[in-house]
């Protein structure tokens, strides 16, 4: 039996897989005249309890800087009410103390990065 000597070939970007090609063709013959579809954004619809109303809390204060923290987001945005489950009459409270604490200089408007 003869050695057969194998050649190693690096590889190149041609060999990668390029997806693009793919979904944009499906794209132009799904929509008809080349326009994209909308996307449709889904409810998020979760059945929690509000974390306030269980903990017995009647007023949200701006002071309390580490609860606040908690109902924003990483980038300093105040979170749904969909997402967080805060009921009605304590998201009203929560956005009015984020927004003292964020007048005081107690939280950051923006999130730096």
């Amino acid at each position: 039996m003869a050695e057969i000597e194998k050649k190693v070939v690096p590889p190149t970007l041609d060999d990668v897989f390029d997806d693009r090609s793919i979904t944009s063709e499906e794209e132009e013959t799904h929509t008809g005249f080349g326009k994209k579809n909308k996307k449709r954004r889904r409810k998020i619809v979760l059945n929690l309890k509000c974390p306030l109303c269980e903990s017995a809390v009647k007023t949200v204060s701006y002071k309390d800087v580490y609860q606040l923290k908690k109902f924003t987001s990483v980038r300093g945005k105040i979170i749904a009410t969909e997402k967080s489950g805060v009921c009605n009459k304590h998201q009203r409270q929560l956005t009015t103390a984020v927004k003292r604490a964020r007048f005081m200089a107690l939280l950051p408007y923006v999130a730096v990065e």
